[in-house]
């Protein structure tokens, strides 16, 4: 199943960079444009010149985000800046975090895993893909060579097995250890002894893995690999461009946890709320919760919610909650007769076709596009965004089960469009892999 091994990690030289948290960033897709600017002002030597360059006006075919990344990684290397690893080694990876009242530590291993197309194999996606996030990070990987930052997969580990091989390696003091900008703390274990990591590759062996976050860069492997081998018939054998850099993190890992993405909606043609709100009665229970409530009231009556399917919609022109219940299971045959059928028992599945869909009249191609859904982690900012008027409204979810997930992605199915929020985010520049 799934096949592991270790590599030659790039890592920044700690006798250079002394503060970690200086030169690291979440992953690119969640960086704003104010963030991408904060992070090229803290350090000169940040990860985000290569994974997530600017585009500048004079930019050409032949100098662009993409080729001043291969120049800054080149440079940085030659510099000693970023320094190879001198034996393959297999990293642990815990991050702890703050979520609620309580700490956490989600615990996971940084190793490459060799590719296999979805459609076979042991790998298996969850979520929708789209071109254009594919096209830009081919296009950074065919200018660097390198996987910038790892992939988010889960494993099956019903007898805790792996986690506890990897608590006993993780008893040292970490190579790095530092706080990041969000108040994460991340440590990272090197390992480098052969027998160490051949009993982890054993115990993975009959694994398979999960995409949590990455898609996109999963594919975007997937199709460099088959690039390079085409371009270069005679190449042959097991090679670095066959395999891809994962974080791999078990399903039972008490620090595992996924958060909903809350959605936030506009440009609804011919909005007019008194229609809406007489649709959505027609299939759901609809209940004023109140007006001006405050985020913790509303969030925590739906996530104390008993029944199935339900929701918090707020209307910013009236400073309005309303709780949303599923009352009419057979919407659902109508909705789902011939359109992602899996998704009849996912909540955003429901909401994306039952709601945005067939009552707010934004079709499924669309959710992906801006103009039209905004997808936002944080309650006081999804309010506070329909509130001001650039949103029409918002649709508060809860969060996506682990099981559900694992559900899905058996099946080779795949969820709507940010069903699934793991946090926290992986960092990267912790570990880069050389594709050379």
């Amino acid at each position: 199943m799934a096949i592991i091994k270790p590599f030659q990690g790039l890592r920044y030289n700690q006798d250079i960079i002394a503060d970690m948290s200086s030169v690291v960033t979440p992953p690119y897709d969640v960086i704003s444009p104010e963030g991408q600017e904060r992070y090229y002002q803290i350090h000169s030597n940040n990860i985000i010149r290569l994974d997530f360059g600017k585009d500048f006006s004079g930019d050409t075919e032949k100098t662009n985000k993409y080729t001043r990344a291969a120049e800054f990684l080149s440079n940085w290397r030659k510099q000693g800046i970023l320094r190879q690893e001198d034996a393959p080694a297999i990293y642990i990876y815990d991050q702890e975090f703050l979520s609620g009242n309580r700490w956490f530590r989600r615990r996971g291993f940084i190793a490459l895993v060799k590719l296999e197309p979805f459609d076979k194999g042991y790998i298996y996606p969850h979520e929708q893909t789209l071109p254009g996030p594919k096209a830009d990070r081919l296009k950074l990987t065919q200018s660097c060579q390198a996987n910038l930052s790892s992939i988010f997969a889960l494993f099956p580990d019903g007898n805790n097995e792996v986690d506890s091989y990897l608590s006993a390696m993780a008893v040292t003091k970490p190579e790095i250890d530092f706080t990041d900008d969000t108040g994460v703390k991340n440590k990272l274990w090197v390992i480098k002894e052969k027998q160490t990591i051949d009993r982890l590759v054993t115990l993975m062996k009959e694994k398979p893995l999960f995409i949590a976050d990455g898609h996109h860069r999963y594919e975007t492997s997937l199709a460099y690999k088959e690039q390079m081998r085409k371009e270069n018939g005679r190449l042959s054998g097991d090679l670095s461009l066959d395999y891809v850099m994962m974080v791999c993190v078990s399903m039972n890992n008490p620090g595992l946890q996924i958060l909903p993405a809350h959605r936030l909606i506009r440009n609804i043609k011919d909005y007019n709320f008194d229609r809406i709100l007489k649709s959505l009665k027609e299939s759901f229970t609809v209940e004023l919760i109140g007006k001006g409530c405050r985020v913790e009231e509303f969030m925590s009556g739906l996530n104390n919610e008993a029944e199935n399917h339900t929701f918090v919609m707020y209307v910013g022109q009236e400073d309005a909650y309303y709780k949303l219940l599923l009352s009419n299971e057979k919407l659902l045959d109508a909705v789902f007769a011939n359109d992602h059928p899996e998704w009849r028992h996912l909540d955003a599945g429901i909401l994306h076709s039952a709601i945005i869909h067939k009552i707010l009249g934004i079709h499924s191609t669309d959710v992906a596009i801006k103009e039209y859904v905004k997808y936002v982690k944080e309650e006081t900012e999804a309010v506070s965004l329909v509130k001001s008027g650039q949103y029409q409204l918002a649709f508060f979810l809860r969060p996506t089960r682990i099981e559900q997930v694992r559900e899905i992605a058996m099946a080779r199915k795949v969820m709507p469009p940010k069903s699934t929020y793991f946090y926290p985010k992986l960092i990267t520049g912790i570990v880069i892999n050389s594709l050379t």
